[in-house]
């Protein structure tokens, strides 16, 4: 056998032994939470944090679902924009009126921080009344039990961080179904394989800290410049002694990608997000493409009976621990188009390689260019290019 052929053989087997991995790891994970007893401790009061940008894809639903919490320790939302103007403080006050009994309050204004959400964050903390601080994007979406879930580990003084999993959701055909199997069948099943190890980073769609664990990393200004705030955020936490968990609760993210460049213009950016916190781990992440090398598999044993039965054989593994790992997540939707898995992941290669292209992002109407160490700068870019962006991309938060 040549070497090329046993090379491709070896990774196609790598990839369809991940696949099994991320399904045990997954059944293993809800299978502990389900047995943890319940915290008993006390559920102290709590600031929600909410940057907004634009009106965004049903954020007047979006927004609705915190004010609905069942949770008896009371709650503060903070809803943040840094331009008085924006859409989305008519939203707010329509928010305000209709839930005269939750604590809201509007705040407008700016911080710096090259990372506007993280500036946004920023002037919101003046606003901030309590100990206790959950940060949520502005398209999430959640049931009434998510405080609790998100705020009851907080009770443990060494725990710090709390974050948790999200599913994409999108009203868009094609182009937000395609961004949602980018979530449900990439990110969540990833998140999930890494739970056998202590959790190092939070992510961005949902987390919950305490005052203390934020003041000992130097508050936001401390990641106002940085791409991945989420990871930062999380990874300093831990630095500084305290210990992250990953909640066993699932938020929706309601897409807003309506072409199929939307969803390339995101993905690009999670991937070159990925590639600078993580250098090693996102280049070696291309041996669990299972279905790249399938047809690798195809190729280099030129369509041979015995090349479709391997890479039959590995598309089948592929698909079937997704089909274990959204049983485990009790996920209604995925399951009915895991057969539109191959073409995405095909897709999800070519990002993988195209995130060693460039170091541009684009995000939120803007081009930033992003730093080894994960430091942002602005990139000029013709007006043309920027009114070429669906609002709907442009209007979220996150």
């Amino acid at each position: 056998m040549h070497a090329p052929t046993a090379f491709v053989l070896g990774c196609l087997a790598i990839a369809s032994v991940y696949q099994l991995y991320q399904a045990a790891a997954a059944w293993l994970f809800f299978r502990r939470a389900r047995r943890a007893p319940a915290p008993a401790a006390p559920l102290p009061p709590v600031t929600v944090l909410k940057p907004l940008k634009g009106p965004g894809v049903d954020l007047y639903a979006n927004l609705v679902s915190f004010c609905r919490q069942d949770y008896p320790g009371g709650f503060q939302i903070v809803f943040g924009v840094t331009d008085p103007t924006d859409p989305a403080v008519a939203i707010v006050q329509r928010v305000k009126r209709e839930f005269p009994d939750v604590d809201i309050v509007l705040a407008v204004g700016d911080a710096a921080g090259t990372n506007r959400k993280v500036a946004n964050l920023r002037q919101m903390m003046r606003h901030a009344r309590h100990r206790i601080l959950v940060l949520s994007d502005s398209d999430i979406r959640v049931r009434p039990d998510y405080l609790r879930a998100m705020v009851a580990p907080l009770g443990d003084p060494a725990v710090g961080l709390t974050t948790c999993l999200y599913r994409g959701v999108g009203p868009f055909g094609l182009p937000s179904l395609l961004e949602a199997l980018f979530i449900n069948t990439d990110f969540i099943p990833m998140v999930l394989a890494v739970t056998v190890a202590p959790l190092r980073w939070g992510y961005g769609a949902s987390m919950a800290l305490t005052r203390e664990a934020l003041d000992a990393i130097g508050g936001f200004a401390a990641i106002a410049d940085y791409l991945a705030d989420d990871n930062q955020l999380g990874g300093r936490i831990f630095k500084a002694g305290y210990r992250l968990v990953l909640v066993p609760y699932v938020v929706e993210t309601v897409l807003d990608s309506v072409t199929l460049s939307d969803v390339w213009r995101h993905q690009l950016r999670w991937a070159r997000t990925y590639r600078v916190c993580q250098p090693a781990g996102w280049f070696f992440s291309v041996l669990t493409h299972a279905t790249l090398w399938a047809l690798a598999t195809l190729v280099a044993l030129r369509g041979t009976p015995l090349a479709w039965a391997l890479a039959g054989a590995a598309v089948a593994v592929r698909v079937g621990s997704l089909a274990v790992i959204m049983r485990a997540l009790r996920e209604p939707e995925t399951p009915r188009h895991l057969w539109l898995v191959p073409l995405k992941d095909l897709v999800s290669s070519a990002v993988w390689l195209a995130a060693f292209l460039g170091r541009e992002v684009h995000w939120s109407g803007r081009v930033l260019r992003v730093g080894r160490d994960g430091r942002m700068t602005p990139v000029a870019v013709p007006a043309e290019l920027v009114a070429d962006e669906p609002e709907t991309a442009r209007a979220s938060g996150s």
